[in-house]
């Protein structure tokens, strides 16, 4: 536990909240106490909160993008590498049956010890945790950004080496000037072959790509 809150750089005031952050349902089933669920409900709203805030400042990235990145930093293969890294998969308390936790479970567990820094000190405690293991520094977040998925340029290559001509169309917008939907539709060799709306022109470009190379695959 000393060497987990020394990587965190944060001791905790109540280290009962960091045993609670820590054991899992088999083990409160068996011994009584509570589990680390409720903890990583609160700790995955903080997380997704402060994720928010940070990549909203980035940047002037659409709220497609925006979306994805988040998604992408508080996924749960993510999460699990950090959990794991952190050594929380070592340090749970469980049931000797259960022999190995899932990666949703080592995802979740990081999100407890965030909901249990955030309850323990407040915000600004857990929102430095939060900077410094899962947003790192500006260069992982363009990182990040280049793993998300392009659908549209991941269909281009496809297509080009299909030999196919392409196009997207715009077929209608709708709604107030602030808040318009868009209505794209895909044509593949003259034929359409996928339509699909979004907020903007290119989130219903995106949409389209998405769409039809779930039928290529």
């Amino acid at each position: 536990m000393n060497n987990l809150q020394s990587k965190l750089n944060y001791t905790f005031k109540d280290q009962n909240l960091l045993k609670t952050a820590l054991t899992h349902s088999s083990f409160s089933n068996e011994f009584g106490g509570e589990s680390y669920e409720r903890l990583e409900f609160l700790g995955d709203a903080v997380l997704e909160l402060v994720v928010s805030d940070y990549i909203y400042k980035f940047g002037q990235l659409d709220s497609g993008l925006l979306s994805k990145l988040r998604a992408g930093l508080v996924s749960t293969a993510y999460l699990k590498q950090i959990s794991q890294d952190l050594g929380l998969d070592r340090l749970v308390f469980k049931s000797k049956s259960l022999q190995t936790l899932s990666d949703k479970t080592k995802a979740d567990l990081f999100e407890s010890l965030i909901g249990a820094v955030y309850l323990d000190s407040g915000l600004e405690c857990a929102k430095k945790i939060i900077e410094n293991l899962v947003i790192v520094d500006d260069q992982n977040i363009r990182s990040v950004i280049k793993n998300c998925v392009d659908y549209k340029t991941k269909l281009q290559e496809t297509l080009q080496k299909l030999g196919k001509t392409f196009e997207y169309k715009l077929v209608s917008d709708s709604g107030l000037d602030h808040d318009k939907t868009f209505e794209v539709e895909l044509i593949v060799d003259s034929q359409v072959v996928s339509k699909a709306s979004g907020k903007s022109i290119h989130i219903a470009q995106e949409n389209c790509a998405e769409n039809y190379l779930h039928t290529l695959c």
